[in-house]
């Protein structure tokens, strides 16, 4: 936990851990699960969390960015906090429209900070930061709800971005 936040909003946050066994993509298991979507459908806590967030953020932070589906509430929790313009990083680039696969504010030249629900090995972390670098993002920081200690934050230190989470949880890395 951070300063930033209140002992009380991380047992809030908790509440939105589940039982496992949950499978990873890679096929490994963890014995508990982390539903983002508790957090994010609970206005009052989104709306807190979205606080807590904008604390790590740093002070020339010029916009929020974070890849589709759970991030998507956060960043613009995040965004409605601070003001500041927000970016969604799609998996893929749009297949019809503007073919983009990132939308919203533009980006070239912006520091902007990532933020997603979930650290844990960082691929995904570090896949988002090299599409919002590629759009010409300076990106040397992200952020995060819950990073599960499982090799995020050094992977994204390899290449200078500096990891921040609300809560750690050292016991979940498979």
């Amino acid at each position: 936990m951070t300063t930033s936040m209140s002992a009380v909003l991380a047992d809030r946050i908790g509440a939105a851990f589940r039982p496992g066994p949950y499978q990873l993509p890679d096929g490994r298991t963890l014995d508990s699960y982390f539903d983002p979507y508790r957090l994010t459908c609970d206005p009052a806590l989104l709306r807190e969390t979205a606080a807590a967030l904008a604390a790590l953020l740093p002070p020339d932070t010029e916009v929020v960015a974070g890849p589709a589906l759970a991030a998507i509430p956060l960043v613009t929790a995040v965004s409605l906090h601070t003001g500041l313009p927000a970016a969604y990083i799609r998996a893929a680039p749009k297949e019809h429209g503007t073919w983009r696969q990132i939308e919203g504010a533009d980006l070239d030249g912006r520091r902007a900070v990532l933020i997603d629900d979930t650290a844990r090995s960082g691929t995904s972390l570090l896949r988002g930061a090299r599409l919002l670098r590629i759009a010409g993002a300076r990106v040397t920081t992200a952020a995060c709800v819950l990073d599960r200690d499982a090799g995020a934050a050094a992977l994204l230190t390899e290449h200078r971005i500096a990891l921040s989470a609300l809560l750690t949880d050292p016991g979940s890395a498979p």
